[in-house]
């Protein structure tokens, strides 16, 4: 009697995409950008099993799928291509259209309305690309920003002392001293000299000297 095969317990149930091992493996997708290798994988969730080389990128489909990044989108695009990843199978423009790609791990069913032929399209062709590692870009530098040793006065003047070793900055706090007079040298408070006023009473003539 024939043995049965064992179930496969994680078998996918739905639609999904496939890349090959030796695609992953290849030096063409392991030095690809994370962005490049974001958006192919963003390009196979279109793949149905027979619409290789009609696979697009237009902007309104990238849109919904989070990606708003012109320009992003361009430079990932771009790199998939010199990567060979993807070939672009027909060129669009106004009123044709989006472009069109295909997968090049693929074959191509179908060339009606391609600008390629089966002659001129190369199965495999990421195999064949020797670019090295696309340059990763660097994260920014931060500026060191220096606070106040009194943080909970902040704006405070400072006055710096020198000393024989070095330098060093010490905090001045404002003395702030209220009078209600004129002060002296040795700090002694004295009021201020009054004004006599004269009071002038309507029909009351004033005495002159």
């Amino acid at each position: 009697m024939a043995r049965k095969k064992p179930a496969r317990l994680e078998l996918i149930v739905g639609g999904y995409s496939a890349i090959p091992w030796c695609v992953i493996d290849s030096d063409s997708f392991k030095g690809a950008s994370n962005k490049a290798k974001s958006l192919l994988l963003a390009l196979m969730r279109q793949h149905n099993g027979s619409n290789n080389g009609r696979l697009h990128l237009a902007k309104k489909w990238l849109y919904k799928q989070g990606w708003t990044c012109d320009e992003g989108n361009r430079k990932a695009c771009h790199e998939l291509i010199e990567r060979q990843l993807i070939i672009q199978t027909r060129r669009g423009g106004l009123n044709m259209g989006a472009n069109w790609f295909a997968l090049t791990w693929y074959p191509i069913s179908n060339y009606v309305s391609l600008d390629i032929t089966a002659a001129t399209y190369v199965k495999g062709a990421y195999s064949f690309c020797n670019l090295p590692p696309t340059a990763r870009r660097k994260p920014p530098i931060r500026k060191k920003i220096m606070h106040h040793d009194y943080r909970d006065s902040p704006g405070s003047p400072t006055e710096t002392v020198r000393s024989l070793t070095g330098t060093t900055t010490e905090l001045v706090k404002p003395v702030l001293v209220t009078s209600t007079g004129s002060t002296t040298e040795n700090d002694v408070i004295k009021p201020l000299p009054t004004v006599k006023t004269v009071k002038r009473i309507v029909g009351v003539k004033v005495k002159h000297d």
